[in-house]
This record gives structure tokens, C-alpha cells and sequence, in this order.
């Protein structure tokens, strides 16, 4: 066993001093040995609470990490250790972060892209813009938009959190953050109000769980909280997309294709007739005008509709 911590990084054998392959191959054995012996004893002590205190004694400093002290050179090493390291299958550091780089086979219980909001506040000048993100938790996929909370013409702030876990600068120069330990120095973001403008989730009907994709943010009306709101769903045996409300119109094609809502006619004037137009009166009291020409019989021939389409009239 090395005496100390990082010795292993210095004891590397010196191959020069053997004569033989077989000499050679036996002192890195010797080692690799020894190197495997070293980090099994570092990961089963180093861990918050079960820190060997003789063998941390020479590396005792003045810095604090995570409620211990450390010297600088060790400090080093630990922060190399909580952004690279997994110990006993737990990841150290609560945030990931990967800049041109790639993430493989990587299993997650929520995803967010609202670092943004850590930007915002945090540059000069500050940003106040709207902030759009996606969230995705309990296999369900939001689209997002926030805007910054006023209160008295004031923008209100508040300290980063998710949930419970609330983020501390890492570093002086606020490059890094970390909810693992308070260092004093709060990460601080505006708040915002909250407008979920669709989401994908699945939803059970007849007993099979259905992806559901739902857009907008509906017309705020508290007696029916998707009124307004977009749906588009592929059933078992049909594909529907509908627009949730009163009637619920929209496109249902299965066996049949019905399209529910359409305008109905609630008037036809043909007081013009003789002078070669009538109109006609839909839901929503839109009227459409229509051009009639007629044969030397004065029998109907052709009717033109507004944008030019003629339908021809055969006697």
C-alpha cells in the first residue's frame, strides 16, 4: 500500500532498472496491484462522514468543501473527483453539464432546459426576456414559456431551486454552481409566472395507455381547465384532432371521417335572383355572395362563388 493519497500517481516503477521482459512485467503487476488497492481504499473513504481522520491529517488546510477542510492541493483533487467520479453508484455532483460534447446510455428521472434563467439574471446587463423551455418528468414532455414576475412595476427574485434543492455559487467568479453544500453565496434568478403551452403525455382510454399531444394553454376557464386547448390522438383504429370545448369540434377518422363543427346555413336570400345573384348566410353570420348566369331559357346554367369557382348547372 502507498503511504499517502496521491503517492500512487508518483511510485510509478522504474522499468530501467530491469533487465528482463519478465522483470518489467513483474513490477507493473506490482503496481497495478498496489493502484487497485489504493482507490478501493480511497472510494471506501471517501464519503461525507467516513473520512479516516489519521490518514487526512497531512492533507488539513484552510479550504471548505462540502463541510471539510482541505489544503489547496487537495481541493484540486476533490473538485476533479465530483465533477469525473462515480462512487458506489452515486453520482457526486447534481448537475451534468457537456459543451460539444457527447452523453451516452444516460437514464434520468427529469430533464430540464431552463439554464437559461441562471444567464438572465447573471449578465450584464440583465436579460428580462421571456424565458422558453422544455420540461421533461413522470413521462410527460412540456413545452414551457415564463415571464418575468412584477410586483409594483418590480422585478421579483428569488434563489435557484428545483423543488427542495436550492444552488450555491461553486467559485468566486460564478462560473459553477451546486445544491451538494451551502458555500454562502446564493445563485439568485428572477421569478416568473408560469404559462404550460402544450405537453405530451399518455393518456388511458378504454384501458390502453395513448400518447396524447395537447396544444395551447387554453382560455382559463376554471370550470374546464382543457377548454380551448388542441388535441391530436391515434386511437386503436382511428386518429382524431379536435379542439376541446363546447362541442368538441374537430376531425375523427376511423371507419368514417366526420368533421364536426362545420358552419351550417341559417339563410339563403334570393331577392336578387332576376339580377343574376343570391347569398347565403352560415353560423357566425358570415355571408357569402354568388354570381348566377343563366341560359336563353332563363333556366340556371352556372353559379360562381366569391373566389371564382363556378359550379355548371345541367338541364
Amino acid at each position: 500500500m502507498p503511504g499517502g493519497l496521491f503517492e500512487a500517481d508518483t511510485s510509478f516503477p522504474d522499468l530501467s532498472t530491469k533487465k528482463t521482459t519478465e522483470e518489467k512485467l513483474k513490477a507493473v503487476q506490482d503496481y497495478l496491484y498496489m493502484l487497485l488497492e489504493t482507490l478501493r481504499w480511497t472510494l471506501r473513504n471517501l464519503e461525507p462522514g467516513n473520512f479516516n481522520d489519521a490518514d487526512m491529517a497531512p492533507y488539513i488546510g484552510d479550504q471548505v468543501i462540502n463541510n471539510f477542510t482541505f489544503n489547496q492541493q487537495f481541493q484540486e483533487e476533490f473538485e476533479t473527483i465530483i465533477a469525473d467520479t462515480v462512487i458506489t453508484n452515486t453520482l457526486i455532483t447534481n448537475e451534468l453539464y457537456s459543451e460539444y460534447g457527447e452523453i451516452a446510455d444516460l437514464v434520468v428521472d427529469e430533464l430540464r432546459t431552463d439554464y437559461k434563467r441562471v444567464l438572465y439574471y447573471n449578465s450584464t446587463p440583465k436579460v428580462y426576456d421571456t424565458l422558453d423551455y422544455i420540461h421533461i418528468h413522470d413521462e410527460e414532455i412540456e413545452f414551457i414559456t415564463e415571464s418575468v414576475k412584477y410586483v409594483g412595476g418590480v422585478a421579483q427574485t428569488e434563489q435557484f431551486h428545483h423543488g427542495d434543492r436550492y444552488f450555491w455559487w461553486y467559485d468566486q467568479a460564478h462560473t459553477q454552481i451546486t445544491s451538494t453544500h451551502n458555500t454562502g453565496d446564493p445563485v439568485i434568478v428572477f421569478q416568473y409566472d408560469k404559462l404550460v403551452k402544450g405537453h405530451i403525455h399518455f393518456e388511458e382510454v378504454n384501458g390502453t395507455k395513448i400518447p396524447t399531444i395537447v396544444l395551447g394553454a387554453g382560455v382559463g376557464d376554471p370550470s374546464d381547465p382543457d377548454k380551448g386547448k388542441g388535441f391530436i390522438r391515434k386511437n386503436t383504429d382511428s386518429f382524431d384532432m379536435w379542439l376541446e370545448g363546447t362541442q368538441d369540434n374537430g376531425i375523427f377518422i376511423g371507419t368514417y371521417t366526420d368533421i364536426v363543427g362545420l358552419r351550417k346555413t341559417t339563410a339563403i336570400d334570393f331577392s336578387n335572383w332576376d339580377n343574376g345573384s343570391f347569398s347565403e348566410t352560415v353560423d357566425g353570420s358570415i355571408t357569402a355572395q354568388y354570381a348566377v348566369t343563366f341560359d336563353a331559357n332563363d333556366r340556371p346554367v352556372k353559379i360562381t362563388d366569391g373566389a371564382g369557382h363556378e359550379t355548371v348547372v345541367t338541364w
